[in-house]
């Protein structure tokens, strides 16, 4: 893909979140963030972003909860213990 070179002004608030996300290692410069940011923002345009992933049936996830905390309850690992409490005893 072709790389154009773009200067964009922003403000003071987004440019202090550009230096963060940088600083905390997760993007090696400011031209990733934006990158990064524009494509999610083409996604949403598009249909297919983070509003789309939001299109669920709260019936069926709440189903699914439901179950998993059936299925909890049934386990014989013991009523209240974590998974460090698994670990701890070295049965994890």
């Amino acid at each position: 893909m072709k790389v154009t070179t773009m200067n964009v002004s922003l403000p003071s608030e987004l440019v202090r979140f550009v230096r963060e996300k940088v600083e905390s290692g997760l993007y090696s410069s400011a031209s990733e963030v934006i990158r990064e940011a524009l494509r999610r923002f083409a996604l949403e345009a598009n249909g297919r972003g983070v509003a789309a992933e939001k299109r669920f049936d709260r019936s069926k996830v709440r189903k699914a909860v439901n179950g998993l905390l059936e299925t909890r309850k049934k386990t014989t690992l013991g009523e209240g213990l974590s998974g460090r409490d698994l670990i701890d005893e070295g049965r994890a």
